[in-house]
């Protein structure tokens, strides 16, 4: 995990350091040059980058086609006026504006100033995500649709899911540094965009796999039990076992009732609770173990142990 801070009121450094986060772009100060200011604010997390871009005034950012990844953008408030070889979107609150690697983009907007949360996912990882969910290869520009209605459906959904991921990356030496929470979190945040935007595969999306025998997720149940201290994905698990991701998950809930991911959450809690009976509370705390376990959210982990085990973790590392 990397982040970026920069605040400027040069519009060369401006649009020379977003564009090292995001996009190369040209900038156009639409308002008094003398009260141009740029805040940023971005942190990367494996594919993924997320930041708040913040302008004081009116500008225009043009770019070239963006070649390495998607983006989409959320304006916090106001409207972002945005055009791309295949169209216009007049984003605001509740709807997103999607681009594409292929198409240039022009984006007009912050009229009196205002923040925007920017999304770039790198090309190669949604692409090759895409194809392990419908089982097929993926080999040219996948064709999103160009906004997303964030405030209900599988939109609302993903929208949710990426607060979560910005609100992780406030923390600049927590969870997200840890593999075991970043890569399912990004890739969670891939699948559900996938899910949330219209584009050429989506049907495939719904459409049921084939489906995998016992001995394949027994195969997967024996990995997960034998390292759950690994940063496992479905797409990851998936791999190993010869499977898609979708198989995976629809022989998971056949023969075990639970998703893998529900049922890593499951032995991993298993090794919290193990682990806090062994240690020292004067030396360890329940954040500490439960966070080494990859359980980030104190509340809901508290929740769910108190469900599991009938006490609170902290009765567990205080008992003798």
């Amino acid at each position: 995990m990397s982040a970026t801070r920069i605040r400027t009121s040069d519009p060369d450094e401006a649009s020379s350091r977003c564009g090292e986060v995001y996009f190369p772009h040209r900038l156009t100060v639409l308002h008094d040059p003398a009260r141009f200011g740029m805040s940023l604010s971005a942190t990367k997390v494996g594919p993924v980058s997320a930041g708040l871009l913040s302008y004081a005034g009116e500008v225009r950012l043009t770019t070239g086609e963006l070649e390495t990844g998607y983006e989409i953008n959320v304006p916090l408030g106001g409207l972002l006026h945005t055009r791309t070889a295949y169209g216009e979107v007049c984003a605001g609150p509740g709807l997103a504006a999607v681009y594409w690697p292929d198409s240039p983009a022009t984006l007009h907007g912050w009229v009196g100033g205002g923040s925007l949360f920017g999304l770039k996912i790198e090309r190669r990882a949604l692409e090759s995500q895409l194809a392990e969910l419908i089982d097929a290869p993926v080999t040219s520009v996948v064709r999103l649709g160009g906004s997303i209605d964030l405030r209900r459906g599988p939109g609302h959904q993903w929208w949710t899911l990426v607060q979560s991921l910005i609100e992780l990356a406030r923390e600049p030496d927590g969870p997200l540094s840890q593999p075991m929470v970043s890569r399912p979190l990004t890739q969670s945040v891939i699948t559900a965009l996938l899910h949330a935007v219209n584009h050429p595969y989506r049907d495939r999306l719904a459409t049921r796999p084939r489906q995998p025998t016992p001995e394949s997720v027994r195969r997967a149940v024996e990995l997960l039990d034998a390292h759950p201290e690994l940063p496992w994905t479905v797409v990851d698990l998936a791999k190993r076992i010869g499977l898609s991701a979708r198989a995976l998950q629809e022989g998971f809930l056949r023969h075990m009732g639970q998703s893998p991911t529900a049922y890593l959450r499951r032995v991993r809690l298993r090794h919290v609770h193990d682990d806090l009976r062994a240690a020292d509370p004067a030396r360890h705390t329940v954040a500490e173990i439960a966070g080494r376990w990859g359980f980030v959210h104190l509340g809901r982990f508290a929740a769910v142990y108190r469900e599991r085990y009938g006490s609170a973790p902290s009765e567990t590392l205080r008992a003798d």
